[in-house]
């Protein structure tokens, strides 16, 4: 279930312990990860995640749990609701 409406997506704890790991293990400083979509021809919309460096003018900024997750504005809309986990 959604926890909390007033954020795009929720994060378990689950996700954020990994998300944690992952940020101590990258050599450079990152201010989150990003979550973002990619077109994939007839396969319709695969999801990108990645270290983000900075964050961006119109990026939706989740905080949760002691993580920082960026959601690209393209990926808003197909996001909204979602669990990470």
């Amino acid at each position: 279930m959604y926890a909390n409406p007033s954020k795009a997506v929720s994060i378990t704890d689950n996700a954020a312990e990994h998300i944690k790991t992952l940020m101590r293990q990258r050599e450079k400083p990152s201010v989150g990860i990003k979550v973002g979509i990619r077109t994939r021809g007839c396969s319709g919309l695969s999801y990108t995640i990645e270290y983000a460096e900075e964050i961006g003018k119109f990026d939706e900024v989740v905080e949760d749990k002691g993580v920082r997750v960026l959601i690209d504005p393209k990926a808003v809309m197909f996001l909204i609701g979602t669990q990470m986990d």
